[in-house]
């Protein structure tokens, strides 16, 4: 486990450098704002490092630096020494006797740095890390209420600390997507149960609602039903459906329906992001002369780590734009926010709820701040 301090002028600027040195997986320990001629903040993060650390830090043991490195402060080590807590931290946080964190093998280790990670959320959890001012903790607080991961809440925090300048301070990181029109084609991608056919269905609608001629490509003939489900909503709408297994199909039936529709809406198989052959073969089908634009779908009810890490895969493909769905589902909506200041890709879409043609709006900065802010309500079908 790797343990340092670091100093900046705001927390922002400090976060950032936990983020570049330690990595996104860095726990904050402590906060503090110092006062005087020379104003600046001080972070103190951790994250795990190795083995030797982790024993090092349980005894509190600290190794002697090189000659050529710099002396470390109380809560600081570089790449040759060991952590150190000061005595409050490690007897107040670690209560777990050495012969219960004495592994022989690496799944006991596995097991002693998953018991050190939490500890250490147990010490963030209990208000530990953070000495801010009244003002600016009680900011960071109601954001955190919200599911706003801490290093976008403290960015918050350095901007203001009035409670009714958030919601502009939030809108100015929000893009939307201005112009509602779409190109040729449109492909809906997103993990599995995300509710893809579902918004194909509304967008198809909204597009027959408006006068143009459109068609429905389905490539979902993985999940048993989906072809049957989609061509229910294709006559309904009194639209050509086709359904494409392959890459080949699929350029056939694009090409087709270009010459003849105004807009082709493309439905896809959802998959496990993290399959590589899976997030290939997408590449491949995005390689079209036919304008398409991609949009990637989320829902509103997934936490955050998941946001993350299924962006994470499907950022290998050119995004165009994202879209929120099951808003309806969800309690909280920080894990929004965060997605968007992670990857800064405009919203197109909301859907509230599993009416088609209904329960679909275009995205708004208004819109997305009330959410975030947990200041709108949220319609829910039926009611």
């Amino acid at each position: 486990m790797k343990i340092k301090k670091f100093t900046a002028r705001t927390f922002s600027e400090a976060l950032e450098l936990v983020k570049k040195e330690l990595g996104q997986d860095a726990i904050i320990l402590a906060t503090e704002e110092k006062k005087g001629l020379r104003p600046h903040v001080e972070v103190t993060a951790a994250v795990d490092y190795d083995a030797e650390a982790v024993r090092n830090a349980e005894f509190g043991v600290r190794k002697e630096p090189q000659k050529n490195k710099a002396r470390t402060t109380d809560r600081q080590f570089d790449e040759d020494a060991g952590a150190v807590f000061t005595p409050q931290t490690y007897h107040s946080a670690l209560r777990t006797p050495h012969s219960a964190m004495a592994p022989d093998s690496a799944e006991g280790l596995r097991g002693e740095i998953a018991g050190l990670r939490a500890m250490l959320e147990s010490m963030k959890n209990s208000g530990y890390e953070m000495a801010l001012p009244a003002k600016k903790q009680a900011v960071l607080t109601f954001l955190r209420e919200r599911a706003i991961r801490e290093e976008f809440a403290l960015r918050l925090c350095d901007k203001t600390t009035d409670l009714a300048e958030l919601p502009l301070l939030i809108s100015s990181d929000i893009r939307i997507k201005r112009d509602q029109a779409s190109r040729k084609a449109v492909m809906v991608i997103g993990p599995t149960g995300v509710g893809k056919t579902t918004t194909i269905a509304k967008l198809a609608a909204q597009a027959v609602k408006a006068g143009r001629k459109a068609a429905i490509i389905n490539l979902d003939t993985w999940r048993i039903g989906a072809v049957e489900q989609t061509r229910i909503y294709a006559r309904i709408l009194g639209i050509p459906l086709a359904s494409a297994a392959n890459a080949a199909d699929f350029s056939l039936h694009l090409g087709r329906f270009a010459e003849s529709r105004d807009v082709v809406f493309i439905d896809t198989t959802g998959r496990n992001p993290r399959d590589e052959a899976y997030i290939s073969d997408m590449a491949g089908l995005c390689r079209t002369t036919v304008p398409m634009e991609l949009h990637l779908l989320m829902s509103a009810a997934a936490d955050d780590q998941c946001m993350i890490e299924a962006h994470r895969a499907y950022q290998k493909l050119p995004i165009d734009y994202l879209g929120f769905t099951k808003i309806d589902e969800a309690a909280r909506f920080g894990a929004l926010y965060n997605l968007l200041c992670t990857y800064q890709k405009p919203v197109a879409w909301l859907t509230t709820g599993q009416r088609v043609p209904g329960d679909i709006e275009p995205a708004t900065v208004k819109r997305l701040a009330g959410l975030i802010m947990n200041r709108e309500q949220v319609a829910v079908s039926g009611s």
